[in-house]
């Protein structure tokens, strides 16, 4: 209930307009950028046409950086010559200007799926939020990528899994270093194939966890919804508790990215993308279907002025960004949700005493840091366990 969640409004006190030099796309399913149909799209977002000549940064700590998620992640680029470069967080205190290389040499950020909450609350204590911004929205336009939390994390904010106990560190690291093969393992949505069965098993009893909004890095104003046509772990359709979040949430407009489609940004400009083979919420005639009976799409969703009203409407193939999105005078954040993804899936990885412990100034709602930090080398720096 609306009424047992506390929410801040954050205001702008000067809005700005959305960016008109952004590159960058967004995908429902944390492994979708790396099907053969939709890589290519990333590699021409950045402007060249020798693969061999592009620099992908993947940053996977929103999966904790586990190899096999990588893999699954990054596989065509590597075989198709692309450099991928892993920048590994969650378990180490890269130096500051080791971070910093990495930024600048990417062409492209691709962001994992996983828990996005945790990824936010890691960057910002790293300051790698800082370099991202600088990287993205800075004379070089840095493509950004991902899919599920990877989508999630470039927007003002989006519906998220991150209360679900199975996307937890310590659950996932668990798992992995047994090599049990655990539930959570096995029901970790960003590594179905899309053509996975929708629904749980009539067996299967709904787990105790819900959806949360959790800030993104604010780059592009926005509530993202990945997995927008799925039904996960605690047996609730997002679609459907989007259309109430969004209610709590009145000033923002939806980005609703089914599993299998992904909302490309490039300038000025927007097209919505997906492989042919897969299935989502898109019947023939534009309208909904739940059972996954149609094509991939993105739907977007906005309060009317009724304030109890949700427009859902299908986003068209392309487009002009401005057609679609606004910028909001003021957000609604979940203090209390963020307060409690916090403390159910704590980072307690390793600090160095240089990272600069503020948030980076978000465009669309966030705190304004007062200072960059200082690059500083390597071994210059003390590590707190």
């Amino acid at each position: 209930m609306v009424a047992s969640i506390n929410l801040l409004k954050k205001k702008n006190k000067s809005p700005k307009q959305p960016p008109n030099n952004l590159r960058g796309i967004f995908a429902g399913c944390g492994t979708l950028l790396n099907h053969p149909a939709m890589a290519p799209h990333v590699l021409r977002l950045t402007g060249k046409s020798d693969p061999r000549e592009v620099t992908l940064v993947y940053l996977g700590t929103a999966s904790y950086d586990l190899p096999e998620k990588r893999t699954k992640q990054t596989s065509w680029y590597s075989d198709n010559g692309v450099k991928v470069i892993s920048l590994d967080v969650v378990s180490h205190a890269p130096s500051t200007s080791h971070m910093r290389s990495c930024m600048d040499e990417a062409d492209v950020i691709l962001v994992s799926g996983g828990n996005t909450s945790f990824a936010m609350r890691r960057w910002k204590r790293l300051g790698l939020d800082v370099m991202m911004r600088e990287a993205c929205l800075g004379e070089r336009r840095v493509v950004m990528a991902g899919g599920s939390a990877g989508a999630i994390c470039w927007w003002s904010g989006g519906h998220s899994d991150s209360m679900d106990p199975d996307s937890f560190k310590e659950a996932k690291l668990s798992s992995n270093h047994n090599g049990t093969g655990s539930s959570s393992e096995q029901q970790d949505i960003d590594d179905e194939d899309g053509k996975t069965e929708d629904n749980p098993d009539e067996d299967d009893v709904p787990k105790d966890w819900d959806y949360i909004r959790v800030d993104g890095l604010g780059f592009i104003p926005g509530l993202c919804c990945p997995h927008h046509d799925r039904v996960q772990s605690n047996g609730v359709l997002r679609a459907h508790d989007f259309d109430e979040m969004i209610l709590r949430h009145p000033t923002e407009v939806g980005i609703c990215i089914d599993h299998n489609a992904a909302f490309m940004i490039n300038n000025t400009d927007y097209s919505v993308l997906y492989p042919n083979d897969l299935e989502g919420s898109v019947l023939p005639n534009g309208t909904f279907s739940d059972e996954r009976l149609g094509k991939p799409g993105v739907w977007i969703k906005e309060v009317l002025a009724d304030e109890t009203t949700v427009s859902k409407r299908l986003c068209p193939p392309h487009g002009k960004l401005g057609e679609l999105l606004k910028v909001p005078e003021e957000i609604t954040q979940s203090i209390r949700h963020m307060k409690l993804a916090a403390s159910e899936n704590p980072d307690d990885g390793p600090l160095r005493m240089s990272y600069p412990g503020f948030m980076a100034k978000s465009y669309y709602g966030g705190n304004v840091s007062k200072k960059f930090f200082d690059t500083t080398e390597e071994g210059d720096e003390d590590v707190e366990d």
